[in-house]
């Protein structure tokens, strides 16, 4: 049985692309025949089961700039899919690939599975305010996701949004069991002279933030509870720092030095972000839009106490079967977030129990297991199909 992942992210610093460049890591590793078709001007990885097709041009993704629409020659990304002779496709992002590879996999009667990896409808509402965006958008994700045989989602709570909104039968839609790389994401890694490596002044708190730098990931709102801690406790000596790429930068860099904030860009050397993970005092991550949260679970793997908000998937991961790595808070609420984020700066104590839980709840989210339930729900949907 070969599979071939085609996706239009792969090199960019997010979870979804961590995720498929973890899936063809291993299946080198454990001999499994997988391929994924991709097509980007940025650097990904260099293996023999990727396939980069050049773009002809690319652009800014509207509403997300941080991602580029590349777009490929339909007949390469034809010939490249044939030469391939999969008996799974897995369209694993609803942009130009995706679209082409649907309409490929259609043709030649390929079955197709896919992946719910970013709310998309969620992220237009956010961006910009109008439910008929919204609805639109809903209603091409329907349109996107019909053919498919199966469809994943990254967590539990997207199930429902994902019948409700975008009309998929419960019946073909599970959750793709997550993980994450505990070999590279590690408490092992800490060490607090990180911080002075990266030229960050010396604090008795670190706080940090890895994602994108932008308007989805709510990052306005946590500038507000940042600003607002600083002003209710001044008597705090701590920093706030954030990881990752974004327009937004611009938009606050001017005043990142006076209200210690430190902008650090995207890190894509692991060792380097494990560290960090490892070595700070809390991780905040105030999306209410993801449907995972892959940097959360790299957090806790580093014994890192989490706070998130109370809408989208990270809290399912911080909450796992109610043994909680962090503490789940009202989302936008400003006032909560503060309390919460002095209830835990006070108690070092409380801190280490949660980063504790952290730590032994990612036991049970292995990027191994994830792989085999990856594996072996391609494997039942191949015998399905060959049966029918």
């Amino acid at each position: 049985m070969r599979i071939v992942i085609c996706t239009d992210t792969l090199g960019d610093l997010n979870g979804v692309s961590r995720f498929i460049q973890d899936m063809a890591e291993l299946s080198l590793h454990f001999d499994i025949d997988l391929h994924v078709v991709t097509s980007t001007a940025k650097q990904c990885p260099k293996a023999r089961n990727i396939h980069n097709i050049k773009p002809i041009f690319r652009t800014q993704m509207p509403f997300y700039s941080e991602l580029d629409l590349a777009f490929a020659s339909r007949s390469k990304i034809e010939e490249k899919l044939l030469s391939l002779e999969p008996d799974l496709l897995h369209v694993s992002t609803p942009g130009p690939i995706g679209f082409i590879a649907n309409r490929i996999a259609k043709h030649y009667r390929i079955p197709t599975l896919g992946t719910y990896h970013t709310d998309f409808p969620a992220y237009i509402l956010d961006q910009t305010g109008s439910g008929l965006l919204k609805k639109i958008t809903d209603g091409v994700m329907r349109r996107f996701y019909a053919g498919f045989s199966h469809v994943f989602s990254r967590s539990s709570h997207y199930l429902d949004i994902m019948e409700h909104s975008i009309g998929i039968d419960p019946s073909r839609s599970s959750i793709l069991r997550a993980g994450t790389n505990l070999e590279r994401f590690t408490p092992s890694r800490k060490d607090r002279a990180v911080f002075e490596r990266l030229n960050i002044p010396k604090a008795q708190h670190y706080l940090l933030y890895v994602g994108r730098i932008s308007k989805e990931k709510n990052i306005p709102f946590l500038m507000r509870v940042w600003e607002a801690f600083l002003r209710e406790h001044p008597e705090f000596d701590a920093r706030l720092l954030l990881v990752g790429e974004g327009k937004l930068i611009e938009h606050y860099q001017a005043m990142a030095s006076s209200r210690k904030v430190h902008f650090l860009g995207g890190i894509r050397d692991n060792a380097l972000l494990s560290s960090l993970y490892a070595s700070s005092d809390l991780f905040v991550f105030p999306s209410i839009t993801d449907t995972l949260g892959q940097v959360v679970m790299e957090a806790q793997a580093c014994a890192l106490a989490c706070v998130v908000s109370d809408q989208g998937g990270p809290q399912s991961i911080v909450g796992y079967n109610g043994h909680h790595g962090g503490v789940i808070v009202r989302g936008n609420d400003t006032g909560a977030w503060v309390e919460t984020l002095e209830e835990l700066l006070l108690d070092p104590q409380r801190r280490e129990r949660l980063a504790q839980n952290g730590w032994d709840n990612m036991r049970h989210f292995n990027i191994k297991h994830s792989f085999e339930a990856f594996i072996d729900a391609h494997k039942r949907a191949y015998e399905h199909h060959a049966s029918a």
